[in-house]
């Protein structure tokens, strides 16, 4: 029985430092921002996203768009998105306040950049005498150049990233009395375009047109054609 006894102390005697070698590592604290083995850490996506706008006297506008990235940065945008239709979902996702038509998306490798062409329509409106152009968001204004207006502003993505935002805007050449607010987390420009009157109309000029024609034809067939000059003198006097 004692023989038995020794045996037993004599492995547990043996086993003790090789069990208690992996708990004491494991003991071990870990330093702030050190990384832990066999973790891999989401990486904090920060992207450069460039707006250029130019906005039509119809109120349609037309976007070009440019997203930019770090090497790892890119990497890690191009496995959330490894399609350019996916890339398409996430600006319709993103914009989904309007309504995008003639969207096209391009990966550019080699210059690790994404970009993006397309028309927006709700981005205008006309309220009385005055246009309103409104983008989501309170962006700051950096720069104006005559009817040209630069915005910046910077917004979270997740896992602690950022999106670097630089929004150019164009308004029409013709535009006037430009002014910037901030409405109900808006932010909008307000402007105004010259009266187009009958003349800028080109519906209305026809539909003149039409009835001009019509009214000589019906005096034409009413006084006939030998009276036709007469009926113009009478008109001149």
């Amino acid at each position: 029985m004692k023989a038995h006894i020794k045996v037993v102390f004599l492995v547990l005697t043996l086993a003790l430092p090789i069990l208690y070698a992996p708990l004491q590592v494991r003991a071990q604290p870990i330093a702030l921002g050190q990384p832990i083995k066999g973790i891999e850490l989401p990486i904090k996506l920060e992207i450069d996203d460039l707006l250029n706008m130019t906005v039509m006297e119809n109120g349609l506008v037309k976007v070009n768009e440019v997203v930019k990235a770090t090497a790892t940065g890119y990497l890690t945008l191009k496995k959330q998105y490894p399609l350019p239709f996916l890339f398409k979902r996430f600006i319709e996702m993103d914009k989904a306040d309007v309504e995008l038509e003639n969207l096209t998306v391009n990966f550019d490798d080699a210059n690790r950049r994404v970009t993006a062409s397309y028309v927006a329509l709700g981005m205008t409106a006309k309220k009385m005498d005055k246009w309103v152009f409104s983008m989501e968001g309170d962006a700051k204004l950096t720069t104006r150049a005559g009817n040209t207006l630069v915005f910046s502003k910077t917004l979270p993505m997740p896992m602690g990233g950022k999106k670097n935002m630089v929004i150019t805007i164009h308004l029409p050449e013709t535009a006037s009395d430009v002014s910037v607010t901030t409405e109900e987390g808006y932010t909008k420009i307000y402007y105004r375009l010259p009266s187009s009157g009958f003349g800028g109309n080109p519906i209305l000029m026809a539909i003149l047109g039409i009835l001009a024609v019509l009214l000589v034809l019906n005096l034409v067939l009413k006084e006939g054609l030998l009276g036709l000059p007469k009926m113009l003198k009478k008109g001149k006097s």
